[in-house]
């Protein structure tokens, strides 16, 4: 008679040994070895003997980790996987500061990331275009126009708030290139007799995203595996993805039914305004009311998303701000429902993020969370996303409310462009801990080249711990784990090397819990107990 075998029995367990092993567990913060069961869990935590003993005998497969630090998976707190998939795959490839000298012909040289030029149809998409490069900081569509007089061309900048179009584009989107009339929360750049110049920001960029193709479901799906991929690469095993749109919940649903989806996400459905989905407002509002039918074993589709104004950054300035009587300025609000969009999908259970860049919008979101939590005194955890501009009076209302700080783009909390904003970008990390505010750590990738968190967390360390290195990197180390997944209402499954929780772990080339972030690469990153990445294959 044939012996039966299966492969999900004790037997098939995996013992890891003589590590490091940082657990964010406060009940035991140090282990050196642990056991992940077939199921993708861990079984066991203690030290090497122990677990050494418990595995003698057994037959099951031991991994000496050789004093290498291991830590729970990354949660980014903020995400765009799908941007940053066709970036990395589908646009052309011009660099994060192309200027006026050089733009068009990066274009033409560069042609396109990787292998799938024709994603978007005749379309051309690049990134990123710098308008400090441009002769009084006004790009023009005239330097795209002599290289491409036919052929649609978008380039992104802004950190994604802005696009420059060429003449082609402004066409083929239905723009009025000579009286395009103005409309709330749109800037549209004109030249000098009034004709637009191509670039335009905020709302103003509807018309071209509703007009850009959508790819194939088939291109997305592809697109989303390869940004997970180097997801991992940055030990990231949970996020929250930004700008969740109808497209993107298809392509994660075939993916999780085919078995190919190795990250958790927290889907964040797109409320408004409809420019950052490149889908109109009535289909996102349709799709939160069926959210449910996409959720899965990884995708958790109990979140809303709301772009509330722009960013401080040159020559945008579209953050809202507080005018003289401490009021937000309506006139940078871009979703002026957000107070009855909030009570509704509160009333429903579901976690809001709020983009916030400036004291208003901040205020304003704050005091419609607030407006909510009257009216339903027990309803879900909401998220400021940013936080890049709050008023000293706000960082209390954080804890009192429930809120989480969601803090990112992560590039920027150190970096030249803060420093010279004087003082409209701020992510004042002392005043929210101080405040008590639950915070976590996002690398708003898609604005970035890469999602890597370490190198910025270098800036902020000894700030985070007054002062103590070591102190800092433990707290930034829960800010990156544990904090995320009690933000999503994941914390009894992830975040912390816990018995019985999902084997998301990584394996560094340093000590991290001593504040030692600058340079600090993943060596290994392990999904579910498998392993997902490994430095040495890539």
């Amino acid at each position: 008679m044939a012996t039966s075998l299966s492969s999900t029995g004790p037997e098939n367990s995996t013992a890891y040994i003589n590590g490091r092993i940082y657990t964010v567990d406060p009940s035991h913060p140090w282990a050196s070895a642990f056991i992940v069961s077939p199921d993708g869990s861990f079984k066991q935590i203690g030290s090497t003997e122990d677990i050494l003993e418990g595995a003698r005998g057994s037959g099951i497969v031991v991994v000496d980790l050789r004093g290498q630090f291991v830590m729970p998976g990354i949660h980014d707190a903020h995400m765009h996987l799908l941007y940053s998939g066709l970036a990395l795959t589908s646009d052309a490839n011009i660099g994060m500061d192309s200027t006026s000298e050089n733009i068009a012909q990066k274009i033409k040289d560069g042609s396109c990331a990787c292998h799938y030029a024709h994603a978007y149809g005749d379309w051309i998409q690049a990134a990123h275009y710098d308008n400090t490069g441009f002769p009084g900081l006004q790009a023009d569509r005239k330097y795209l126009d002599s290289m491409f007089p036919n052929q649609p061309v978008m380039v992104m900048g802004g950190a994604g708030h802005s696009a420059l179009l060429n003449t082609a584009a402004l066409k083929r989107a239905g723009y009025n290139i000579e009286n395009e009339p103005d409309a709330h929360g749109a800037l549209l750049f004109r030249r000098e007799d009034g004709s637009l110049t191509g670039e335009v920001a905020e709302t103003a960029m509807t018309k071209a995203h509703l007009a850009f193709p959508t790819p194939s479901l088939a291109h997305v799906k592809r697109v989303l595996r390869h940004a997970i991929k180097v997801a991992h690469r940055a030990g990231v095993t949970s996020c929250q993805e930004a700008s969740a749109n109808t497209v993107i919940l298809h392509a994660l649903k075939e993916l999780e039914e085919e078995g190919k989806l190795n990250m958790d996400i927290a889907a964040h459905i797109m409320y408004g305004p409809e420019v950052f989905a490149f889908e109109k407002k009535d289909s996102l509002h349709q799709l939160l009311d069926v959210a449910d039918r996409f959720k899965s074993k990884h995708v958790d589709t109990n979140f809303v998303k709301i772009i509330l104004d722009g960013v401080p950054l040159p020559p945008l300035f579209t953050h809202c701000a507080l005018d003289e009587r401490g009021n937000p300025d309506p006139e940078k609000v871009v979703v002026p429902d957000v107070r009855e969009a909030i009570a509704k999908y509160d009333e429903r259970g579901m976690t809001v993020k709020v983009h916030c860049t400036g004291h208003g919008s901040t205020r304003l979101a704050l005091d419609s969370i607030e407006a909510a939590r009257r009216n339903n005194p027990h309803g879900p955890r909401h998220e400021i996303a940013h936080n890049s501009g709050v008023h000293d009076d706000e960082y209390a209302r954080y804890k009192q409310l429930n809120v989480t700080a969601e803090m990112s783009p992560a590039m920027f909390f150190t970096h030249p462009v803060t420093l010279s904003s004087n003082g409209l970008m701020d992510w004042n990390f002392p005043k929210m801990l101080a405040a008590g505010a639950h915070l976590t750590i996002g690398s708003d990738w898609g604005a970035a080249p890469d999602p890597s968190l370490f190198d910025a967390m270098e800036g902020i360390v000894e700030v985070v711990g007054n002062g103590s290195k070591e102190k800092g990197g433990e707290m930034i180390l829960r800010m990156l784990t544990m904090n995320g997944a009690e933000a999503v209402g994941r914390e009894k499954e992830v975040g912390s090397i816990t018995v019985g929780k999902k084997a998301n772990f990584i394996v560094m080339d340093r000590d991290l819990s001593k504040g030692d972030f600058e340079g600090a690469r993943v060596l290994t990153t392990y999904f579910e107990g498998e392993r997902v990445y490994e430095r040495d294959s890539m």
